[in-house]
């Protein structure tokens, strides 16, 4: 079972209009005005399965959202105050770092299936070329993440309902001083996808920390990625 659920935020956009200067209509020189092109989309639409819990990039809202999150989770369990403040305090941070790097929203799944804890992540990123500068093709990126690979990643490309796709797959080992405080392998999915009419581009940043489940997780993932639409 899936819920459609798309991000608040709109994506932004310029309406281009072409220039035009006033021509006396009975000269030959007089040409028809150019079509606009079109504009980008306003929007954009994941569909994630049920489970899987909703957290607005929006310092205004992340707050009582996490809470609320937090409290729901830990309801069968005789979690105490101390550690409920402890876990919205992670996510807070994990929201304030996708924030920060141009996070519109994200998702976390944490459950257990058949007697197994899984937990996953999405944080959905909205990239903008620096000023000043020309946003390369999507072959650009797929050349710099290869450039800089390990060697058991894998950078792709990929064709999608939603466009062209660069896909990179890879596995790491948190750091040492990790908050969270998790010593397992994590394994990422990238996904990034070209706005149509424009020079940015959406990334989807897909994790898991379940090595053994990892392969199948992946996959779960790519079909999410597959459900991106762009919304008029």
């Amino acid at each position: 079972m899936s819920d459609e659920t798309p991000h608040t935020g709109k994506t932004p956009h310029t309406d281009e209009t072409p220039h035009t200067e006033e021509t006396d209509m009975a000269t030959p020189t007089d040409t028809p005005d150019l079509p606009s092109p079109p504009p980008p989309p306003s929007d954009y639409r994941l569909a994630v399965p049920e489970g899987w819990e909703r957290v607005v990039l929006d310092p205004d809202r992340w707050p009582h959202r996490i809470d609320k999150l937090v409290n729901r989770s830990l309801r069968r369990t005789k979690a105490s105050p101390q550690l409920k403040a402890a876990l919205a305090g992670r996510m807070v941070e994990q929201a304030e770092a996708a924030h920060a790097n141009g996070g519109v929203e994200m998702y976390v799944f944490n459950q257990v299936l058949g007697q197994v804890p899984v937990s996953a992540g999405l944080v959905v990123t909205l990239l903008r070329p620096p000023a000043g500068t020309t946003a390369g093709d999507l072959g650009d990126i797929a050349l710099s993440l290869a450039a800089r690979a390990a060697d058991d990643d894998e950078v792709t490309t990929v064709e999608l309902p939603a466009g062209p796709a660069v896909r990179h797959l890879y596995r790491r080992r948190p750091a040492p001083d990790d908050p969270d405080g998790n010593k397992l392998l994590v394994t990422h999915l990238d996904v990034y996808v070209g706005v149509p009419h424009s020079d940015q581009r959406l990334l989807l940043s897909f994790s898991t920390p379940m090595e053994p489940l990892a392969e199948a997780l992946v996959g779960l993932f790519d079909s999410i990625a597959r459900t991106l639409q762009w919304m008029a």
